[in-house]
C-alpha cells in the first residue's frame, strides 16, 4: 500500500497506474479516493500523532481492543492536573477534547464499560472552556460540550473540584463572574451552556462568508473538520444537514485553489516559510478528498480525521478541484477579504485585498505571492513578498516573518503588483522577499538590481522593483521561522515607500534549446517594459505594464484599476471560477460539473441537483 501514493518527477501513481498530475481525470480521482482513505487510516492506526483521532482508525478498521487501549491513552491527557498536557486545559483542551467526544460518539459501542464511565466522568467534570481566544478555540469548544450534551444530558454536568483546588485563573475568574453556582469554564458561555447558539451561527457564517482562519495549515482544519463532526454525530437531523452543507460550502471555497498538494491561496494564520508542494497541515484535507502529491501520512491528522467518516465529496466539487487542462481566474470574498487567484495548471498567482471593507490582519498571516508544482518535497515552491511582522534572529515567535498592513495588492493574470507604504516607527521598515532554493537558472538584470529572474522547471518568475533589491542568495535566510532548506535565500529593499511586480510565465512560451536559453528569452521580453513606476503623494501608489501589455495600477487605500477599469470592490463575487458562482451574499452557491449542476440555498436546505 505504501507505494499507492508517490511521486516521481511530477507524477502521481493513481492505484497501479502511473498518470501524470495534469492528465487525471476526476473519475480516476474518485476511484482512487478509496485507496487514499485505505491507506490513511491504516498509516494513522499504526503510527497516528494524535491519540483520539488514532483510536478512530483502530475502530474503523475493526481493531477494538487496541482502540480501546489507545483511547485510554488519549483520556489520560484530560484528566484533572495531568502534566502530560497540562498546557491545553482552558482554551487549548479543544484540540484533544473535541477529537475525543467524536470519538466516543462514533464508536462507543465498540469500547468496554469503563471506558464508556471514564468518558462521562471526564467530560461531564471537565472544565474546557475558560480561555476562548480564536475561532478554532470557539468551535472545538462548541461541539465538544454539545456532544458531551447530547450524550449524557444537561444536568450531568458538575465541574471537578481539581479545578477550583489547584487553578488560579479558574478560581479568580469564578470569583468575579456573576453568574453563581458554576465554575468558571466548565460551561461553554454564560447564555449558551451547551454551544448550540454558538454552533448554529458559525454554521451559517461559514456558509455566508467562509470559515474561520480559511486554509491556515496548522488551524484551519480546527474550523472545519468540526463542521463534519456535527454533520456526522448530531441527533438533530437539521443541525446535522445544515453542518453537512457548510462542510461542502468550504471545501467548495478551497477547490479551485488546489494545485495537485499546493493550497495556492491567501491564509491566515500560517507559516509560509514552510511551504512545498508536499501538503501538511489543513492541506492534507484536501489531498485525501482531491488526491495530487502525497503527504507524510503519520501527520495528517486533517486527513485521518476525514477518514473516519463515511462522506464523500461530490464528484462536482472534485472536478473544480483537478482540472487543470485550462487556465482561469479564481475570485473569491472570504473572511471579508477580497481574494484573487490565476491558475495557469502548474503555477499559481494568488492575492488578496481588504479593499472589500475592514483592516488587513497582521502577525501570523501567509503572504500572497506564487507557488509552482515542484514534486521534491525538500525544496521550497512558494516566493513571496511582505513587509515582516517579525525579522530577527532568534525572536521568531510568531512563528513566522508574517504580515503587517503596510502592503497592498493588485493582481492582473500572469502579474502581482505590490505597493508598500510603511510607517516611520516600523522596525523592519522594509520589504522582505522569500526565494525558494531550485531553481534551475537565476538571472539578474545586468546592472543595478531592479529585476531578478528564476526558472523554476514548471513557472518563470520575473521579480522586479521600483528601487534597488539587495540579494545575497549565498547567505541563506537571516532570521528562518523554521529549519532553513538548502539553497533558499531572501532579498530586502529598504524602503518605506517602493512597489515590487511578481510577474510569471509558463516555461513552454519561451522554448529554446536549454534552461538557460529560456530564462534568457524570459529575461529579454520581460525589460522591453520599464520597472514599476512610484508616486508618492499622501497615498503612494504605482503603475506596471505587463508582457501582455496589461496595466495595473495600485493605490495605497485608495482605488486600484486595469487597463483604465477601476476594480469595483462593493461587486467583488462570493465566488467566480469556471466551476462556481455566487453574487449574492445570502446565494445561491452554485457548482457546475461536466455533468451536473449543484445549488446550495444557504438556509440549511439540502442542495438541489439537476443534470445539464
Amino acid at each position: 500500500m505504501n507505494g499507492l501514493l508517490r511521486c516521481f518527477s511530477g507524477l502521481l501513481v493513481a492505484g497501479w497506474v502511473v498518470i501524470p498530475m495534469s492528465a487525471q481525470t476526476p473519475a480516476q480521482i474518485m476511484a482512487d479516493f478509496p485507496q487514499r482513505r485505505q491507506l490513511v487510516l491504516e498509516q494513522f492506526a499504526r503510527e497516528g500523532n494524535e491519540k483520539f483521532i488514532q483510536a478512530q482508525c483502530l475502530f474503523a478498521l475493526g481493531r477494538n481492543q487496541d482502540g480501546i487501549r489507545v483511547v485510554n491513552q488519549g483520556l489520560d491527557a484530560l484528566v484533572p492536573g495531568n502534566k502530560i498536557n497540562r498546557w491545553m486545559h482552558g482554551g487549548n483542551t479543544g484540540f484533544i477534547a473535541w477529537p475525543g467526544i467524536e470519538c466516543y460518539v462514533r464508536f462507543q459501542q465498540q469500547m468496554d464499560q469503563s471506558t464508556r464511565d471514564r468518558y462521562r466522568k471526564i467530560y461531564t467534570g471537565g472544565v474546557f472552556y475558560a480561555k476562548l481566544s480564536t475561532s478554532n478555540h470557539k468551535i472545538m469548544a462548541a461541539v465538544s460540550r454539545y456532544l458531551a450534551t447530547q450524550c449524557w444530558g444537561a444536568d450531568a454536568f458538575q465541574a471537578d473540584p481539581w479545578f477550583m483546588q489547584n487553578d488560579p485563573y479558574i478560581q479568580e475568574m469564578t470569583a468575579k463572574s456573576r453568574h453563581k453556582g458554576w465554575v468558571w469554564g466548565s460551561r461553554f458561555g454564560h447564555e449558551d451552556e451547551t454551544g448550540e447558539k454558538y454552533l448554529r451561527e458559525i454554521i451559517a457564517s461559514s456558509c455566508r462568508v467562509g470559515p474561520g482562519e480559511y486554509a491556515s495549515r496548522p488551524y484551519g482544519a480546527q474550523n472545519v473538520l468540526p463542521l463534519l463532526t456535527i454533520a456526522d454525530c448530531a441527533k438533530d437531523a437539521q443541525l446535522a444537514a445544515q453542518a453537512r452543507v457548510a462542510y461542502e460550502i468550504s471545501l467548495t471555497q478551497i477547490a479551485p485553489a488546489w494545485m495537485a498538494g499546493h493550497l495556492a491561496t491567501f491564509a491566515p494564520r500560517s507559516y509560509p516559510d514552510t511551504e512545498c508542494q508536499r501538503p501538511w497541515g489543513f492541506a492534507t484535507l484536501p489531498w485525501f478528498y482531491f488526491g495530487g502529491l502525497a503527504p507524510e501520512l503519520r501527520g495528517a491528522k486533517a486527513a485521518a480525521a476525514a477518514a473516519v467518516s463515511r462522506y464523500q465529496v461530490p464528484e462536482e466539487i472534485v472536478e473544480a478541484a483537478v482540472d487543470r487542462v485550462r487556465a482561469y481566474e479564481y475570485r473569491a470574498l472570504i473572511n471579508g477579504w477580497a481574494l484573487n487567484h490565476h491558475m495557469q495548471g502548474s503555477y499559481a498567482l494568488f492575492s488578496r485585498s481588504a479593499k472589500v471593507g475592514g483592516k488587513p490582519w497582521g502577525g501570523q498571516s501567509y503572504p500572497c505571492g506564487v507557488m509552482w508544482q515542484e514534486p521534491r518535497h525538500e525544496c521550497g515552491s512558494h516566493l513571496w513578498i511582505t513587509n515582516p511582522a517579525a525579522d530577527e534572529a532568534g525572536k521568531m515567535g510568531l512563528h513566522t516573518h508574517g504580515v503587517r498592513p503596510f502592503e497592498q495588492e493588485l493582481l492582473a493574470r500572469d502579474a502581482l503588483l505590490y505597493v508598500f507604504q510603511i510607517q516611520d516607527d516600523n522596525p523592519f521598515p522594509y520589504a522582505l522577499g522569500y526565494i525558494p532554493g531550485g531553481y534551475r537558472v537565476s538571472m539578474d538584470e545586468g546592472r543595478k538590481h531592479h529585476s531578478l529572474f528564476f526558472h523554476y522547471g514548471s513557472v518563470l518568475i520575473a521579480v522586479r522593483a521600483s528601487h534597488p533589491i539587495e540579494w545575497h542568495p549565498d547567505q541563506g535566510i537571516r532570521a528562518p521561522a523554521s529549519p532553513a532548506r538548502t539553497g533558499d535565500s531572501e532579498f530586502r529593499l529598504r524602503e518605506k515607500r517602493c512597489a515590487l511586480v511578481i510577474e510569471t510565465a509558463s516555461p513552454a512560451e519561451f522554448s529554446a534549446a536549454n534552461d538557460t536559453a529560456v530564462l534568457q528569452r524570459f529575461r529579454d521580453r520581460i525589460l522591453e517594459h520599464p520597472h514599476p513606476s512610484l508616486r508618492i503623494e499622501a497615498h503612494t501608489s504605482a503603475t506596471y505594464r505587463t508582457r501582455h501589455n496589461t496595466t495595473l495600477s495600485c493605490t495605497f487605500d485608495g482605488e486600484d484599476w486595469i487597463d483604465g477599469q477601476k476594480i469595483d470592490y462593493a461587486r467583488w463575487p462570493i465566488s467566480s471560477s469556471p466551476w462556481t458562482r455566487q453574487t449574492d451574499p445570502k446565494g445561491p452557491f452554485i457548482i457546475e460539473g461536466k455533468k451536473t449542476i449543484r445549488t446550495y440555498a444557504l438556509d440549511g436546505s439540502a442542495p438541489v441537483v439537476r443534470g445539464k
